[in-house]
């Protein structure tokens, strides 16, 4: 039954407790502190890596926050709610609340941290909400509590099944809009768009994506995630909380569109039970759940909890980290990598983008403002057409403008994947074609790399003249003509 399954998290909040300071032993990557249940999305601040958690009960830290400066070694930061609090509207939308908050997650929009959370209950039958709170810092944090953004008395009853307003997942679709996916068991899971703007809901409409056609299912847990032309829903079955014995375990669907269908590899829809399984218990590394994503300087990394085979119960669950790649267009999960150093840059700011090779400047062709002008090398000249505006719109992918076309961006031709495929401005969609990472190259340099190509900008033929082309090219070590520095204007 769900109530004895979703309750045995009581359980684990009381053994967290006695795991409060215990180092993992497991012959993994991580160490430090690592215990944790239902890992949010792994997010960036300065230097610091944070993630947050299922809390740890009322009295002692109502969400649990694990940070890092290495994704290696993890210690325990404080809880975003202090104990034995809550923000008063909780008591109104999910009666007989207990104060201990489950499975949050996190996204940056606009500069600031949204951290969204669960608040259940079943004292007066199932109920539940997803509240959001804001803070401009992870690292020196001032939550503010802006309120709730679902909740299951506002949701209804589906064919007779309520909504458990649960497990919530932020992502970003192609064209950089936000939305949210929750649920878990009764009705389905469910995709609402999200305000960047509020961090609350953009609008009334609800998507159905996971579930079994509105009957009592086993789903939970789902996040999404754009990669590669598709969205990749990740899922969990099977039953959570029970240490050694969940048999938890992660399947995947993929669409085209935010909002689903998402079809599994035969082709099932995951909203008629459908779902790929990828990853299962392994070892010590038993129930695998919440799937989480994080870029980290070209590698797709995934975020989970496990539960501990090394210990008499599997308590405490704990982070773990899998690199993922694609084969056939599908997610392969492995513990068999290293981790890659975060080199990206984090910039925002006005620049002139000078080729090392040549120290010449990028520049829009005779200034012209129409979509479609070109870009191209040329001597610096000091004017607003080899002027550039970097804003950071999504971790460490940047959309870069011209001061003389603000309107416009840099983008690869057709949304190539090509060597080759020409630069140029167009109108700016914040689309994947759009974004670029700041990769270093030291001595001050940066190699600029495509977030749809993962191709790095290129001076065509390595050339020193006026005029010569700006394309995207395949990333080469020492290739001077694919480094540019920055000096701000």
């Amino acid at each position: 039954m769900y109530p004895i399954i979703r309750f045995c998290k009581t359980f684990f909040f009381a053994l967290l407790i006695t795991f409060f300071s215990a180092a993992s032993a497991l012959a993994i990557s991580l160490s430090g502190t690592t215990d944790i249940h239902d890992p949010s999305t792994i997010i960036k601040d300065g230097n610091t890596y944070w993630t947050f958690g299922t809390g740890g009960g009322a009295s002692n830290f109502p969400i649990n926050a694990l940070y890092s400066t290495d994704l290696i070694n993890w210690k325990r930061g404080p809880s975003p709610i202090p104990a034995n609090t809550y923000p008063s509207w909780i008591s109104n939308k999910v009666p007989g609340f207990d104060g201990n908050f489950w499975a949050p997650d996190v996204i940056e929009m606009n500069g600031k941290f949204y951290l969204y959370y669960s608040a259940f209950s079943s004292t007066s039958g199932m109920r539940s909400a997803i509240g959001v709170m804001v803070s401009s810092s992870l690292n020196n944090p001032s939550w503010q509590d802006l309120g709730m953004v679902v909740s299951t008395a506002d949701e209804g009853t589906l064919s007779g099944q309520p909504v458990n307003t649960i497990d919530a997942g932020l992502y970003r679709d192609a064209q950089n809009n936000v939305w949210m996916v929750y649920g878990s068991h009764y009705a389905g899971i469910f995709v609402r768009q999200i305000n960047p703007s509020t961090g609350k809901l953009m609008n009334s409409t609800r998507y159905p994506v996971v579930g079994n056609n509105y009957a009592w299912h086993e789903y939970e847990a789902a996040q999404v995630k754009y990669i590669n032309g598709y969205y990749y829903m990740f899922v969990n079955l099977g039953e959570c909380c029970l240490g050694n014995q969940s048999n938890y375990y992660i399947v995947t669907g993929r669409s085209s569109s935010p909002t689903g269908p998402f079809l599994d590899k035969n082709g099932k829809s995951l909203w008629n039970y459908g779902g790929s399984a990828i990853l299962i218990s392994d070892g010590n590394y038993i129930g695998p759940g919440h799937f989480g994503y994080f870029y980290n300087n070209g590698q797709h990394l995934a975020s989970i909890h496990y539960y501990d085979g090394t210990t008499s119960t599997g308590w405490p669950a704990r982070l773990d980290l899998l690199q993922m790649t694609f084969s056939g267009g599908w997610p392969v999960l492995s513990r068999n990598f290293s981790v890659k150093s975060d080199s990206n840059a984090r910039v925002n700011g006005t620049y002139r983008i000078t080729p090392a090779h040549s120290g010449k400047s990028l520049d829009v062709e005779n200034c012209g403002v129409a979509a479609g002008t070109n870009l191209r090398q040329w001597s610096w000249i000091n004017n607003n057409c080899q002027k550039f505006i970097i804003t950071r719109v999504d971790d460490v992918w940047h959309r870069i403008s011209p001061v003389s076309a603000s309107g416009l961006a840099f983008d690869v031709d057709s949304y190539s994947t090509a060597d080759g495929a020409n630069l140029m401005l167009w109108n700016s969609t914040s689309t994947h074609n759009q974004m670029f990472r700041f990769q270093s190259a030291g001595s001050g340099r940066y190699r600029i790399i495509n977030r749809n190509s993962e191709k790095c900008l290129d001076v065509a033929g390595n050339s020193t003249a006026d005029g010569a082309n700006v394309n995207q090219w395949q990333c080469l070590a020492n290739a001077t003509n694919q480094m540019f520095s920055l000096q701000a204007q």
